[in-house]
């Protein structure tokens, strides 16, 4: 057992030090493209990026998962373990929000850092109302995910399906980040003066999905409550069948002969 947690050690060391290079390589083509838009030319690696950043989170999820089978085992590297992959997670969390609030928005940086007095209306706008509908996209598309997802016929693909929703769990807890964000603009928006009618239905969607949670985040909680509890009657009925497998076995290669000398003890056992 420890042998098999020491190597999910060593997967977990090496799988998220390609995660982080995955992360530092979007970060990279991300700031080229945040430069070239402050000079007034057009993004040339949004896709690359969005590659990036989905690769990056896939594997996040996997890390998860060989995370809690860490601690699971109680083994002594399990915490620092944990935190190296939240680091990572953090990290994507806040290149997706730049990539959404930068890049896919259309704009420049000074219009997201300048303060708010300084801002452009329509730049400010726009910006806010595409921030706003990546952020409702974003919620939609987990809850399709949730919907759709599969529970897993075995102890292995209940585990990995296990793990997966962990990382996915994971980031729409961190969601309710963004919907603050997103309603402290909107908040700012209002008391300028400077609320689009688009901008106005959007919010109001906004403020649907995070009172008092966001749909996605209590799908979340049911989905990964039920398959906990579907992991924990897995795991069991599966030592059980092992034991059956065992008995079997020993029951198939016992010698029945009358030359057996252990023939009265089996007598008793199977009295």
């Amino acid at each position: 057992r420890l042998e098999r947690l020491q190597r999910i050690v060593s997967k977990l060391q090496m799988e998220s030090g390609l995660c982080e290079e995955q992360l530092n390589q979007a970060d990279t083509l991300l700031q080229s493209d945040v430069r070239l838009l402050n000079a007034g030319k057009p993004p040339q690696k949004a896709a690359e990026i969005e590659r990036d950043l989905d690769k990056a989170d896939a594997m996040i999820r996997l890390l998860f998962n060989d995370v809690q089978t860490l601690k699971d085992g109680r083994h002594p590297q399990g915490e620092q373990m944990y935190r190296r992959v939240y680091r990572l997670h953090e990290r994507l969390v806040a290149i997706r929000t730049e990539y959404n609030l930068r890049l896919k928005s259309g704009a420049p940086a000074a219009a997201v850092t300048v303060p708010l007095g300084q801002q452009p209306r329509q730049e400010l706008d726009e910006a806010t109302l595409r921030y706003l509908q990546d952020l409702l996209a974003w919620v939609e598309e987990n809850q399709r995910r949730l919907g759709a997802a599969e529970w897993g016929m075995d102890l292995p693909t209940v585990e990995s399906h296990l793990g997966s929703h962990r990382g996915l769990h994971h980031s729409i807890e961190e969601f309710r980040t963004k919907i603050e964000r997103a309603r402290a603009d909107e908040d700012l928006g209002r008391c300028a003066g400077r609320r689009m009618r688009g901008q106005r239905h959007a919010g109001r969607r906004v403020q649907t999905w995070s009172i008092p949670a966001p749909r996605p985040q209590n799908s979340s909680k049911s989905r990964l409550r039920h398959l906990e509890s579907l992991h924990s009657f897995v795991s069991a009925a599966t030592k059980e069948l092992m034991w059956l497998n065992e008995k079997e076995e020993e029951e198939v290669n016992f010698d029945w002969s009358d030359r057996n000398p252990n023939m009265t003890a089996k007598k008793e056992n199977y009295s």
